[in-house]
């Protein structure tokens, strides 16, 4: 039997998570459990989007990207402290024997999931594509560029291309062309997969598999 892998594998994954009882958690077991069933519900109700199987909603995407993020990072290490294996719990003794890639790994889907919530009006596809023009200027002074979203977020997930150094137009009526190199968009669906690339590899670190 063929094993599915990648973003659609772990999708299932968690979704098989959704009958578990949290009966014997208690205190932080019982809250990272919360925090995790959250995920898993954000995950579960964005994946049909980034499957084109259901309508692309920005706005439900983006508050998503949010949610997920207010859970990683720091937040998500504050629910495992040292030992805290006592009760039902999947979590693995070595997350505090690797707590360095634990770690990265809860920051890594933070910043995903910033992302994420950052690229959603540009839809679901992703374009990477630079984009160049041509022509001639013929201001007299300099203009300040104006501020570029798509560009920002392409600095966050590092596909933003090297900036150039500014040099003040000659004061000519017309100054020779000049190339301009910019990143179009960031699709919110390659994110989401960095995001379940980063859930999957967490879960098969530090998740104890179910018997």
């Amino acid at each position: 039997m063929k094993r599915l892998t990648g973003p659609m594998a772990f999708v299932i994954a968690i979704a098989a998570t959704g009958a578990l009882a949290h009966s014997g958690a208690v205190g932080i077991v019982l809250e990272r459990m919360t925090g995790m069933t959250v995920l898993r519900d954000l995950m579960r109700d964005l994946s049909p989007m980034m499957q084109g199987s259901a309508p692309y909603d920005a706005i439900q995407v983006s508050e998503a990207g949010y949610v997920i993020a207010k859970h990683a990072g720091e937040t998500m290490l504050t629910l495992f402290p040292n030992g805290s294996l006592e009760g039902v719990t999947y979590a693995k003794p070595n997350i505090w024997t690797e707590w360095d890639e634990f770690s990265a790994l809860a920051e890594e889907l933070r910043v995903n999931a910033e992302a994420l919530a950052k690229a959603a009006p540009n839809g679901l596809e992703t374009t990477m594509a630079y984009t160049s023009s041509t022509q001639p200027d013929t201001m007299a002074m300099p203009k300040k560029p104006e501020a570029d979203p798509s560009q920002e977020i392409a600095k966050l997930m590092g596909y933003a291309a090297p900036q150039t150094a500014q040099f003040a137009p000659a004061m000519t009526a017309i100054k020779p062309a000049t190339a301009r190199t910019a990143v179009t968009k960031i699709g919110a669906g390659k994110i989401f997969e960095r995001i379940t690339g980063t859930c999957s590899d967490c879960h098969s670190r530090f998740r104890k598999g179910r018997s």
